[in-house]
């Protein structure tokens, strides 16, 4: 039966872990000093080694004869095929409490070949709360032949009262190099021919994990009959060459909305990834910046710079890093949508609008300029000139004076607004406690599909602002009266915060219902969820006594108000 690659070529001893020194170093000083630990957390992506290394130390603290932190290969515990002193748990299957109070019965059992028994605990942030409250104890004063080995991909998940009785190792992402390097020794042993470039392709489209990169040359081999080249990993991919990659960003400079499109439904037919499309465009524009900022880092970073000489003269350093953030808050959409090419197409669709709104908005600007000098110097005209009076100083002075009540007037509309902020922070706290008060997952489901009828407002122009605004966000919790929406920046969030009374009413239009919406962004709504799933404060439902349309009238009226005022005291 064929064994894939990643699985025939898994280290096994400490000398074959790839790229990951210090961890090795680490368990082999503690081996070699007699300084092991009851309880390690190996943490760290996915396929850098955290499984591999955690059976690698078992089997070496286990074997009779080891030789410079080699097992034997020859004693019992090197041998056993099934050996019961090494306990492997999956915790995304085996994560209640009656699994966990389970293994805490056995670990009282002596260890059958071995000086120890190891309890090695896959992706143990998948635990309950109550598992973990199990295994708090056992962890903690667990007996002097247990050890434990607790992996997981997201350490931030797992609690901290477990986290203090282990000792942690942070696994890094494998560097590309050393990536190409395993993968140049796997193809000579299997005698799979590869470009070099290739190899490279294979390392980046793997993100740092070993394993992903392994798999992916065992995937080439079976696609391509002769050499794998990169073109044969982009079609595996379901990614671009950065020749279409540029070709791409040039339509985008000589703003050709057709081309763009028709690429994409090319794209789509031939079954790309439009979420991996979107992450490769967005490295590929950060790699134009670097190469017009800074070159010479570049250069020694990139190979083939062809692709970047000449679209990096057609677009300016504040163009690239405008598509950049654009890409990017459709990025974290398309991974929670079921509808990539349709967010794909809207991205490159507000790329190309936001210049020509821009000139828009700047032609605007200056005939608002011109227009306000034409009134100053009508006002002069009309005034009756004496001979000692110099009209060059009367215009100084209305310029000073018109200044000096622009500066006012932002004093007090930022004044104002951080009134208004302050408010909405309030209005945030209790809104966001009384939707996990009352949190219901079906009206999370229920709710989302039904969003994409927002797509049919961005052509209203009573709607299209409020639309546009909530697409950017991703519902998160819901309530039967309460909405949570969740935005990658904070200052996304606190745009739909400050157009909250349109944003209901939009919502409401598509849903027929009407809902108390809010805002937050996803570090704040990381913590939120941290509290929610683990219990470590209460969510309270607390009735609102307030209305948004009063907030939001009076902060206005207070603004028109203020501003009045304001060119009286100037002016007299």
């Amino acid at each position: 039966m064929y064994q894939a690659l990643y699985r025939k070529y898994r280290p096994k001893t400490l000398d074959d872990v790839c790229g990951q020194d210090v961890i090795v170093k680490i368990i082999k000083n503690s081996i070699l000093n007699n300084q092991i630990n009851h309880a390690y957390l190996f943490a760290g992506p996915r396929g850098t080694g955290k499984t591999s290394v955690a059976k690698i130390f078992a089997k070496i603290i286990n074997c009779e004869n080891p030789v410079d932190c080699r097992p034997c290969e020859k004693c019992i515990s090197c041998t056993e095929k099934n050996n019961s002193d090494i306990i492997e748990i999956d915790a995304a299957s085996n994560n209640g409490v009656d699994e966990i109070r389970e293994l805490r019965n056995k670990v009282n059992l002596l260890p059958a070949y071995g000086k120890y028994k190891v309890y090695i605990i896959d992706e143990v942030h998948m635990l309950t709360q109550g598992a973990f409250n199990a295994l708090l104890k056992t962890l903690e004063e667990p007996p002097a032949h247990v050890i434990f080995i607790l992996a997981t991909t997201d350490p931030h998940k797992v609690i901290e009262t477990i986290l203090s009785r282990c000792q942690r190792l942070d696994f890094k992402k494998i560097s590309n190099e050393d990536i190409v390097k395993n993968l140049k020794k796997i193809a000579q042993a299997e005698k799979i021919d590869i470009d070099e470039e290739a190899l490279y392709e294979i390392a980046f489209a793997a993100d740092g994990g070993m394993r992903d990169s392994v798999g992916m040359l065992d995937q080439a081999r079976a696609y391509t009959e002769g050499k794998i080249t990169v073109n044969d990993i982009h079609d595996i991919n379901g990614t671009l060459t950065e020749k279409d990659l540029s070709k791409l960003l040039e339509n985008i400079s000589e703003q050709k909305l057709d081309q763009i499109l028709e690429k994409i439904d090319k794209y789509n037919e031939n079954g790309k990834n439009f979420v991996k499309l979107i992450e490769e465009f967005i490295n590929f524009v950060r790699n134009i910046i670097l190469f017009k900022e800074a070159p010479n880092y570049f250069k020694e970073k990139t190979k083939n710079i062809s692709n970047y000489q000449k679209i990096s003269q057609k677009l300016s350093i504040d163009k690239l890093f405008e598509i950049i953030e654009i890409l990017n808050q459709y990025s974290f959409e398309m991974k929670n949508n079921t509808n990539s090419k349709l967010l794909f197409e809207l991205a490159f669709i507000k790329i190309i609008s936001n210049k020509n709104q821009k000139i828009v908005e700047k032609i605007e600007t200056n005939n608002e300029i011109e227009e306000k000098n034409l009134n100053i110097v009508q006002e002069i005209i009309k005034k009756p000139i004496k001979n000692d009076i110099n009209v060059e100083k009367i215009a100084n002075q209305e310029n000073k004076i018109e200044q000096k009540a622009n500066k006012k007037e932002i004093s007090k509309l930022a004044k104002t607004n951080e009134i208004l902020q302050k408010k909405l922070e309030q209005i945030k706290q209790i809104r966001i406690d009384n939707t996990l008060a009352h949190f219901d997952k079906k009206e999370v489901r229920n709710i989302t599909p039904a969003l994409e009828l927002l797509n049919d407002l961005l052509l209203d122009p009573e709607y299209s602002h409020a639309a546009s605004i909530v697409l950017d966000g991703t519902l998160k919790a819901a309530s039967d009266e309460n909405l949570i929406f969740v935005y990658k920046t904070k200052r996304l969030s606190e745009t739909f915060n400050e157009n909250l009374p349109i944003i209901e009413e939009t919502i409401e239009k598509i849903l027929n219902k009407k809902y108390n919406l809010i805002a937050t962004n996803l570090d704040e709504w990381e913590n939120i969820k941290n509290d929610f799933n683990h219990k470590l404060r209460q969510f309270v439902y607390k009735k609102e006594e307030f209305k948004l349309e009063d907030i939001f009238k009076d902060n206005k009226e207070e603004n028109n108000i203020e501003t009045m005022f304001e060119d009286i005291i100037e002016y007299n």
